[in-house]
């Protein structure tokens, strides 16, 4: 009985041996292929095994299609390779065909499951820079824990800074203006899940040290109070100046303060030192404007019963202004942000009418009027 078994295992290994297809089909390595998940941002390698047949095989895609960033490839002659970068979730479903050298088939459906990104630039912005200042700002990144490394893909940093591959922006800037360029973070996972990639577009402005006034308009013999106020740089901002109108003082932290004592227009130039120790020189507008006084003796007269109007005007000070009026006749009125006297007086008479105007850094004038009503 155990002759008969062992002929019988011999025949079996003759016949195999003769008639390999009969013993091995075509087909790919595994009968039921689950291809291991992409993922989007993952750097994605599936190899896919053939066996039998006549060398060299051919796979091909037969229908449907790999998920988008995905494609296919012949390594060698038994071996094909999905591979690449997948850009968009989802299941995608592909029908691929193995071909022999006798161009005998098989097919088999395999099916790509792909997860959403796991893997992210977190920096959505970045500071800006100050032009001729020290600067440094670091890209960080969200999801699986990576070493990452970093590297612009596209467009190019301001002049004088750049990207370190730990992910670092530093340098100090040559040149003012924005700078839009791509970044890419090449993450391989902690977990040896993989190597994952995300980009994302940046800008960086770099700014030139300039200063503004708060206030740009004083009043002759009104006291006043305005600041210069730095930006392109690191704050807290020293400044020094010449230019200023007489009776007006500045101090190291750009608080200009006094009572201006003569009505022009100044240019104050001012040099500006941020917190970095980078400097500027910058020119800033003050008005001073005269003192404020209403410019009527008196208002046009008015006839009993009919339509009046009369518009109220002052020279120098600073606006907007704030009107108000006692003694008025019944009938008219005071606009108090226009200035404008309207309405329609009901009776005769002279009427002694104290107008009072305020202007907006607190100066008042006011003068009475007589207005006579026929």
């Amino acid at each position: 009985m155990r002759f008969r078994f062992i002929r019988v295992l011999a025949l079996a290994a003759m016949l195999a041996a003769s008639f390999p297809g009969i013993a091995r089909a075509l087909d790919f390595d595994d009968e039921d292929p689950h291809p291991p998940h992409p993922e989007i941002g993952l750097v994605y390698r599936y190899v896919i095994g053939t066996h039998a047949g006549c060398l060299p095989h051919r796979v091909v895609i037969l229908s449907g299609a790999l998920p988008p960033g995905l494609k296919l490839s012949q390594l060698n002659d038994h071996t094909a390779l999905v591979d690449g970068v997948a850009t968009e979730p989802g299941t995608f479903s592909v029908w691929l065909a193995l071909r022999d050298c006798d161009n005998r088939s098989a097919e088999t459906l395999f099916t790509f499951d792909v997860w959403a990104r796991r893997f992210s630039i977190a920096t959505t912005s970045l500071p800006s820079a100050g032009l001729g200042a020290p600067y440094s700002a670091t890209l960080q990144t969200a999801g699986i824990d990576s070493n990452t490394t970093w590297q612009v893909t596209s467009g190019a940093l301001p002049a004088g800074l750049t990207l370190s591959p730990g992910g670092v922006i530093s340098g100090t800037p040559t040149a003012a203006g924005p700078a839009t360029f791509t970044v890419q973070a090449t993450g391989a996972a902690k977990d040896f899940t993989g190597t994952r990639i995300d980009s994302k577009q940046l800008t960086l402005n770099v700014a030139a040290l300039a200063a503004t006034l708060s206030r740009p308009a004083a009043e002759v013999g009104v006291p006043f109070r305005a600041s210069l106020v730095g930006s392109g740089g690191q704050a807290p901002y020293t400044f020094s100046a010449t230019g200023a109108p007489a009776g007006l003082n500045m101090s190291s932290d750009g608080t200009i303060s006094g009572r201006p004592s003569r009505s022009g227009a100044y240019t104050i130039a001012a040099h500006i030192v941020d917190a970095t120790g980078a400097a500027s020189n910058v020119q800033v507008k003050l008005v001073v404007r005269p003192r404020l006084a209403l410019r009527a003796t008196r208002l046009p007269a008015a006839t009993a019963g009919n339509r009046y109007r009369a518009q109220l005007a002052v020279r120098g000070g600073v606006g907007p202004f704030r009107w108000s009026a006692t003694g008025l006749p019944n009938g008219l009125k005071l606009g108090a942000r226009t200035g404008s006297l309207a309405g329609t007086p009901s009776g005769a008479g002279t009427f002694r009418v104290i107008v009072r105007v305020r202007d907006a850094l607190g100066a008042v004038s006011k003068k009475t009027l007589s207005l006579t009503i026929r």
